[in-house]
């Protein structure tokens, strides 16, 4: 086939077809560049990825209806709805473009839904029949996703209808990586089995087609924690360019490059992603909530790692701006984690930061700011204040889990610190050793650390203070396990080993810091 990622495009996008019914385009074989409109508003030579999806839609509905299958792959979902329409309009007749609409309000990685509005995507297309089993069962398993019953029990109807859709028709890569992604199911659990049974699905899709952009996606999310992010290299390195026009995609690298402690990839990746972000609210006349917060956070992650606090800053007066100007609920979130990160990355805990507005925030985003509002107030002296704040975390947490269980964790952190205020050190020590145990047992996330301070790190921190130097350096150790290269972490264990004439080992900790962080 012509052309390869990187690779700059022609006048006309190309379009390669292969397989019978080539009056409809099936068995097309598709590299998408985008279309000639598209092409004119500055995104010439831009990718999506390469996909075989068989289909009886007409000719005009053919480029529409890929692009957003594309899109979907890359959880493009605004801009995946509007191509699905867009087949729609060229083929009223088509099933699948109804499908595909449908699909975009199923976000399985994220553990979210909007059913009424995949329903209505449904019903939009209930006089378009399918042409033959293989896209009746495409049909049936979306009507099954947004049909009766609990969230759990749809999604997991749905992937078990997947699974036999991809058993039946073994040739068709999209059942297999729509079966891979489904296996996630929202429950933000790693269960380590579900995920490698992911990739190895993934994997052969990869393997028949390198430039698949579901593949390669799911493939990082199945790899992206410590332990097995070196098996997702590969794939991180060659997503963004296979899928060059898709501000997630540019993004996604970063989960691979943040769970090994790549500082400089992962800032790259995510200025790639927020720049391409930038550009599509800008061509697309979109509103601030369309902005790339979420790379905005992960770069601002790393820049803290490096000691880049110059650049951390910047990025925290963007999202402080925006959730001023906005007062939006996805703004005030990523303000939250951002001047959390700040605020406890830096220490600079009298630095002058616009507060957070915590009404109605997503619990893991109030959480953020939670802890770092009490660490700021016990740093200061301000005992009363950071009691108020404990009540309010402990309250929270019986009311409220998060997906990644850290409201439990943090209200125990702070209960620690202030014993330790009040000269309980015994207590405090087993209060934070207790945070970090319920740490432990929670399943590795995804990119910055939840809680926003690291429990194993605190205990570290605190056993250096009360001088336990040996304890402090296994527990910095425990904690560079959970967060590689972790700039807080590798402070504290090089001056936990120096207490303890460990030279070598003291000696390591400074050498890897040095290696990437000169700004500390």
């Amino acid at each position: 086939m012509a052309g390869s990622p990187g690779e700059p495009v022609g006048e006309l996008p190309e379009i390669v077809r292969a397989g019978p019914a080539a009056d409809t385009l099936r068995g097309m074989r598709f590299r998408l560049f985008l279309s000639l409109p598209l092409l004119v508003a500055s995104l010439c030579g831009q990718q999506l990825g390469v996909i075989e999806f068989p289909n009886s839609g007409k000719k005009a509905a053919q480029e529409p209806f890929l692009r957003g299958v594309l899109l979907l792959h890359s959880f493009e979902y605004d801009d995946a709805a509007a191509a699905f329409q867009e087949a729609q309009r060229a083929d009223p007749g088509f099933a699948l473009a109804y499908w595909g609409e449908a699909l975009t309000h199923y976000r399985p990685v994220w553990g979210r839904e909007s059913p009424d509005k995949g329903r209505a995507a449904l019903a939009k297309g209930k006089g378009a029949k399918p042409a033959d089993a293989r896209e009746g069962a495409y049909l049936k398993a979306a009507r099954n996703l947004f049909g009766k019953g609990s969230r759990l029990e749809r999604w997991r109807g749905y992937s078990e209808a997947m699974r036999s859709l991809s058993e039946a028709y073994p040739e068709d890569l999209e059942a297999a990586s729509l079966y891979a992604v489904s296996l996630f199911d929202g429950t933000q659990d790693r269960d380590v089995r579900t995920y490698m049974r992911i990739a190895s699905i993934a994997e052969p899709v990869f393997r028949r087609n390198p430039d698949h952009p579901g593949a390669l996606h799911y493939l990082i999310h199945a790899f992206d924690d410590p332990i097995h992010a070196p098996l997702g290299l590969t794939y991180a390195r060659r997503y963004a360019k296979v899928a060059s026009a898709a501000p997630h995609a540019q993004h996604m690298p970063s989960h691979i490059f943040l769970a090994l402690g790549m500082w400089d990839e992962c800032i790259a990746s995510n200025i790639d992603s927020w720049n391409s972000s930038e550009a599509r609210v800008k061509r697309g006349g979109l509103d601030s909530d369309k902005r790339g917060y979420h790379a905005l956070w992960w770069m601002q992650y790393a820049y803290l790692q490096k000691g880049r606090f110059k650049d951390a800053r910047s990025n925290l007066a963007i999202i402080e701006e925006d959730a001023r100007q906005s007062g939006s609920r996805h703004a005030r979130n990523h303000h939250a984690y951002l001047r959390a990160h700040y605020l406890i990355e830096t220490e600079r805990w009298d630095a002058d930061l616009a507060p957070v507005d915590d009404d109605g925030l997503e619990p893991r985003a109030w959480g953020a700011n939670a802890l770092a509002e009490s660490l700021r107030e016990i740093k200061a002296g301000n005992l009363a204040a950071a009691r108020d704040w404990l009540a309010r975390l402990q309250g929270k947490a019986a009311e409220h889990g998060d997906r990644t269980d850290s409201l439990p964790i943090a209200a125990k952190q702070v209960e620690g610190l202030l014993l330790l205020a009040d000269s309980q050190a015994d207590k405090a020590v087993e209060a934070l050793r207790e945070a970090a145990q319920l740490e432990e047992r929670t399943a590795f996330g995804y990119g910055p650390p939840f809680p926003v301070k690291p429990a194993v790190e605190l205990l570290a921190e605190t056993l250096l203070l009360l001088d336990r130097p040996r304890e402090a350096a296994s527990a910095f150790e425990a904690s560079l396990e959970r967060t590689p290269r972790r700039a807080r972490s590798l402070i504290g264990l090089h001056k936990a080993a120096t207490a303890t004439g460990a030279s070598d080992r003291a000696s390591r900790a400074k050498g890897e810091l040095r290696g990437y962080a000169a700004g500390w």
